[in-house]
């Protein structure tokens, strides 16, 4: 995996960008990618974190995401720990409506 090992203590989740459109994504107990944090895979368990891990590593060899790392999560809200992940449950900060595709923009 190209940015983290686990390093956390507590409880983990997995999370990374899909690579075409670059929105954030977490693994989820069937170790499927989801862009809702609600559906995140949570957990302590070290065998369980170490497959969370080879996932990530094939998924971003099969180019499926980029830079898959695990984040800190609050055992009480289920919440992550760090204010960027906090950002990043909350979805893009941009207007995805109002984007448009390079091959047909105007020049």
């Amino acid at each position: 995996m190209s940015s983290a090992k686990h390093k956390g203590k507590g409880p983990q989740s997995l999370t990374a960008n899909t690579l075409r459109d670059g929105l954030s994504v977490w693994l989820t107990p069937e170790f499927d990618w989801s862009m809702k944090y609600s559906d995140a895979l949570i957990t302590e368990d070290d065998e369980t974190i170490g497959k969370m891990e080879s996932i990530g590593e094939e998924s971003e060899h099969a180019n499926d995401v980029v830079a898959p790392y695990f984040i800190d999560v609050e055992a009480e809200s289920g919440l992550p720990v760090r204010y960027r992940e906090k950002f990043r449950v909350r979805g893009p900060s941009y207007d995805t409506a109002t984007l448009v595709p390079l091959d047909i923009q105007k020049v």
